[in-house]
């Protein structure tokens, strides 16, 4: 099981950014180029997904929003992550767009989230519970709190 491609929008320093990983990655560039915030887009779909982390603390743990986000991002705000992974012949691609709360507490919120396999749609959110509870928009379908 590998990574096979990722994308990034408004992630830091990347504002739009779409790369192949084939199976061997080198990064590779000077200082402040941003090796670091694109291998941080790994780390942070881990601790999504990590026992005791998710979300919020995801977001927390790197600053809160305004640190996420990229400079550049004016008109769309949201911050995108989106992976594929290769699985021998099942292809996986997870998607998540993060945005943040107009009002209250001003909390890190699931815009979108899709799952796919093999191109076949198996999560797609907001869904009809998140209409019901926008609580739940404050999680991913990664943590599997509820």
């Amino acid at each position: 099981m590998r990574f096979s491609k990722i994308k990034l929008f408004n992630w830091r320093n990347f504002r739009d950014v779409e790369v192949k990983l084939a199976n061997r990655v080198f990064l590779v560039g000077p200082n402040a180029s941003g090796k670091s915030n694109f291998l941080d887009a790994f780390r942070f779909l881990r601790d999504i997904a990590v026992d005791g982390g998710g979300l919020q603390k995801a977001i927390s743990d790197r600053g809160g929003m305004k640190k996420v986000r990229s400079l550049f991002a004016r008109k769309k705000t949201q911050v995108e992550i989106s992976v594929d992974i290769l699985d021998n012949d099942i292809v996986w691609h997870y998607g998540i767009e993060i945005g943040q709360e107009q009002r209250g507490l001003h909390r890190p919120i699931l815009r979108k989230e899709l799952v796919k396999k093999n191109d076949k749609v198996i999560l797609v959110r907001p869904n009809k519970d998140d209409e019901k509870d926008n609580e739940l928009l404050t999680q991913s379908a990664l943590e599997q709190i509820v």
